[in-house]
């Protein structure tokens, strides 16, 4: 079993805009006879899922999600050398894979670009993104669950109100999950879980496994 999530840490980076991580002392051991801690964090802080309703109005949000989605099989795309800023398509993962994808692909697509790495540098902001006709395409041919270890599937531009991939993925009533890591050396198929906090937003903090 591999984690593939991050941890959540007080001061940890976020998307722009949005909020930041706090975790301090409610009560204290010494004094109240227990520890508790308070958290401040957004619902899309560390590795976490992104539901319909994050981009799509009238969207379904986490409550409605069920586990059955979000544990199965996936199909784990390496690729390598990518440019800031820069975009792969369908052609790149299939040369990342040495084959062309299946006509019906898992029901988990998970994107390894590498950038993960980079996570708590600047150059993170500047991560690599996916085609929207890929991500597309991809739904077409049966993903539910797209998984990658960047901030985003879509370029990452603080104020930016342009979400392509999340449009045609979660305006397809599918779900994304985004911030992965130790993704490396995974094999190509695998078995995956995403395991969000019980809440019911637009999106949630998960626990990421992989069965290998």
């Amino acid at each position: 079993m591999r984690e593939l999530s991050r941890p959540v840490v007080g001061g940890m980076r976020v998307y722009p805009g949005d909020p930041d991580v706090r975790i301090e002392p409610a009560l204290e051991l010494a004094a109240d006879g227990v520890d508790v801690a308070r958290l401040h964090l957004g619902s899309h802080t560390g590795t976490h899922l992104d539901a319909p309703s994050h981009t799509v109005a009238g969207g379904r949000t986490t409550g409605a999600i069920g586990l059955d989605e979000l544990v199965g099989d996936a199909i784990v795309v390496h690729l390598g050398g990518l440019a800031p800023r820069s975009h792969y398509g369908l052609a790149d993962l299939e040369a990342a894979l040495g084959a062309p994808l299946p006509d019906r692909v898992p029901p988990i697509v998970v994107v390894d670009t590498g950038w993960a790495r980079l996570f708590d540098t600047d150059t993170a902001l500047e991560h690599p993104a996916m085609d929207p006709a890929a991500a597309a395409e991809l739904v077409r041919r049966g993903m539910h669950v797209l998984a990658v270890d960047t901030l985003s599937p879509d370029p990452t531009v603080d104020g930016g109100t342009a979400f392509p991939v999340h449009e045609a993925v979660l305006g397809s009533d599918r779900l994304i999950v985004e911030n992965l890591t130790g993704l490396e050396g995974l094999a190509e198929r695998v078995r995956i879980g995403f395991f969000p906090l019980r809440v019911d937003l637009d999106g949630a903090p998960i626990r990421a496994v992989a069965f290998d």
